[in-house]
């Protein structure tokens, strides 16, 4: 199946060469199968009709499933802004918590397991280090963020975590602030990390529930992860705590790769845009067999139902609006209002985003578009010629 022309888009390399991959787990076909056939007649869809000159069009139903790159945007925003009623008036961090490529065999073998174990271990690492005199003396309230990827799609499991600079005393009567410009030591959390981490997966293979990979043995792999320079990064803080959520709701819904990066699929290759991180982040392009590529984007496939974004300490959902009331009496502000409700449809916050009103008839450019009729998945509709207009 040859692309169409002009630039492709994911799903046009996956109808093209996603059979090809052959036998795949079950998970991982569900979700080609998802981008291949989002907006297209293989999911359905509705036709529309304008209410004044009676023009008619067809519209397709979305996957909607998280790894598609044309169904996170919304989902973003929407995201983004319930989320805007739990900032603080604080400096917000940002910290990147990453595995050595020792470890990448043992965690591929149970994602599900290496990924809980992953947020676990920076959870409680968080959580030790900011509660020690020491440093903070504090409790702390985190969001943390999955990501698998690299730019060239390789293999690389970290996690992002924003947090704000401060946190509860002990005894939840104060709020105590980090130091300005500088919140906790990355070494001591580098530390601190690495042994938790070893010691989760130690426990896990020793009680029989982690196989090690083939040809080697979990404990030569955890001596040899044990030996490289665990790296934890920290970035100066954000310019307010709507920088902080402008930020993060970039990461929440991305995906391992974005349409916009896709340049050509030509016999059987493809041609993308990635940026070098290792050589002062220059743009360059990078050429792979489409099967290669596919292959690549399946590394970041979730376990069915994995929950990749999550909330700690003060932000956990069970508790996050109360202790986010006593945190804003502490710091001298009104508490916040109860979570809204999103009443707007997809097409009022398009509209209300960028401007575009899809519900516009494109031909009077007066009337609205209605929906006048739904046709079930694998239904290929036509729709009538328009008449000639008379002599």
């Amino acid at each position: 199946m040859a692309a169409r022309p002009g630039r492709p888009e994911l799903a046009d390399i996956v109808r093209a060469h996603g059979l090809d991959l052959g036998h795949l787990p079950p998970h991982h076909r569900r979700v080609l199968d998802a981008i291949g056939d989002c907006r297209t007649a293989a999911l359905g869809g509705h036709v529309l009709a304008c209410d004044r000159c009676g023009h008619r069009e067809i519209s397709y139903n979305s996957c909607r499933d998280r790894h598609c790159p044309k169904c996170q945007a919304l989902d973003r925003v929407r995201w983004q802004e319930a989320r805007a009623e739990d900032l603080l008036p604080v400096p917000y961090f940002h910290l990147v918590f990453t595995i050595p490529a020792a470890l990448h065999p043992l965690f591929r073998q149970d994602l599900r397991l290496t990924y809980d174990l992953l947020f676990r271990a920076v959870a409680e690492t968080l959580a030790t280090v900011a509660a020690d005199p020491a440093h903070l003396g504090a409790r702390l309230g985190f969001t943390t963020i999955l990501h698998t990827w690299t730019q060239t799609l390789l293999y690389h499991p970290h996690l992002h975590v924003i947090v704000p600079g401060g946190g509860l005393d002990p005894r939840m009567t104060r709020w105590i602030p980090a130091r300005r410009g500088f919140f906790l030591p990355v070494r001591v959390l580098s530390a601190v990390f690495r042994g938790k981490l070893l010691a989760f997966l130690e426990a896990a293979c020793a009680q029989g529930r982690l196989p090690a990979p083939s040809g080697t043995s979990v404990a030569r792999l955890l001596r040899r992860a044990a030996r490289k320079k665990w790296v934890v990064y920290s970035k100066p803080p954000f310019a307010g705590p709507e920088g902080a959520l402008t930020y993060l709701g970039r990461y929440t819904h991305r995906i391992a790769f974005s349409n916009e990066r896709l340049l050509a699929l030509e016999d059987g290759q493809v041609r993308f845009r990635f940026r070098d991180r290792a050589h002062g982040n220059v743009g360059r392009t990078m050429t792979l067999p489409a099967l290669d590529f596919l292959r690549r984007f399946l590394l970041h496939v979730l376990p069915p139902g994995f929950v990749r974004i999550r909330h700690y300490g003060l932000f956990a959902n069970s508790v996050r609006r109360e202790r986010l009331d006593l945190c804003r009496t502490l710091l001298g502000v009104r508490p916040g209002t109860a979570d809204p409700t999103p009443t707007e449809s997809w097409d009022e916050l398009l509209l209300r985003l960028t401007g575009r009103d899809v519900t516009r008839c494109p031909q009077c450019r007066k009337g609205r578009l209605c929906v006048v009729e739904d046709f079930p998945p694998g239904v290929v509709m036509h729709l009538p010629e328009p008449c000639a207009a008379s002599p």
